[in-house]
């Protein structure tokens, strides 16, 4: 059944509610926006601040099938704070251990893609295709050590607004500190559920937050989270600055392949950004360095091999000074440029 709420006028935030993220704001008004409410403090906070803003929200609660009656009780928790505020609200129930052990993936991973996948669908059935998610500025620090420890390429972080081909994920609270949301819910009165598991060391991001970062903080002499949000912050600025640049250059052909003669000569850091960026608008699936070194090592005429196999499906090849990308057989024409 299609859930589709009327959006009313939005307002403006009221005087002692917390600063939402400025660029958030306007991918929220005239829409349905899907909210992840798990119960913790931070998505009940941005419930709240978004309610009070004039929102049309859909609440959306996945029970990930994991922690039994705690669960169950976060779940109805969940229903009975959204029926007081008139909210409508929507639980989702996965078997997150069941969908591990098939994919192979933690139980952090499975959830996460799950909580992405339902609320996404979600989003597109009541029409606004805005999932609004309560990251904050603690869990940005978390992400920038997380990355850096996997191997990404510089201090990335989250963005407070990211659009994908079906779904527009806003994070309104990127700005704002754990403290700060703690101590505007003691202020406004409202409680929120803890889960038990996030005060165990015993995945990655939880040993982060409980022990890497605060052992940062004692040999700094400082809160390193300020710092590594400002890092952050400017590897975005550089990243979308190189955006620009390189969509302004002419590097595809009219068939949406990928001009090669045009890298000839070119710094290898300057191909390589240009082959991330061609590979990532075709849609290619789970993108990393190593796919894109794959890429680079057929674009040259003298290379041994001229075609490679990438995630999602997708065949590169090399063919007549282009570089081409195909999925089952289908070329795939890839925009260098977003429609007007």
């Amino acid at each position: 059944m299609t859930t589709r709420i009327d959006p009313p006028a939005p307002r403006t935030q009221g005087q002692g509610d917390l600063p939402l993220v400025p660029e958030c704001l306007p991918h929220l008004a005239g829409r349905t926006v899907v909210l992840g409410l798990s119960g913790g403090r931070d998505s009940v906070a941005l419930l709240l601040l978004l309610h009070r803003l004039g929102c049309a929200l859909l609440a959306c609660h996945v029970h990930h099938g994991i922690r039994g009656a705690a669960a169950d009780e976060d779940a109805a928790w969940c229903a009975a704070l959204c029926a007081r505020l008139g909210v409508p609200f929507e639980e989702h129930r996965v078997s997150v251990p069941q969908l591990a052990a098939e994919s192979g993936e933690s139980l952090e991973t499975a959830a996460r893609r799950a909580r992405h996948s339902l609320l996404q669908a979600a989003a597109a059935r009541c029409g606004g295709n805005t999932v609004a998610l309560a990251h904050h500025a603690d869990d940005q620090a978390e992400t920038v050590l997380f990355r850096l420890a996997r191997g990404a390429a510089g201090c990335r972080g989250m963005q407070p607004v990211r659009q994908d081909a079906a779904t527009t994920w806003l994070r309104p609270l990127l700005q704002l500190t754990r403290a700060e949301i703690t101590a505007w819910l003691t202020d406004q009165g409202q409680d929120w559920r803890d889960d038990a598991t996030n005060a165990v060391p015993d995945v990655a991001r939880n040993a982060l937050r409980l022990q890497v970062i605060p052992a940062l903080n004692r040999a700094m002499g400082r809160d390193v989270s300020p710092i590594l949000n400002r890092s952050a912050r400017l590897q975005q600025d550089t990243l979308d600055a190189l955006e620009t640049a390189l969509s302004l250059l002419p590097l595809t052909d009219p068939q949406g392949r990928l001009y090669l003669p045009a890298l000839a000569g070119r710094p290898a850091a300057f191909c390589r950004a240009v082959l991330h960026r061609y590979l990532k608008r075709a849609g290619v699936p789970d993108l990393s360095a190593r796919h894109v070194a794959a890429a680079e090592s057929i674009i040259s005429p003298a290379a041994a091999q001229s075609c490679i196999t990438l995630p999602g499906g997708f065949t590169a090849f090399r063919k007549e000074k282009r570089l081409c990308l195909s999925r089952g057989g289908a070329l795939i024409p890839v925009p260098w440029v977003d429609a007007p």
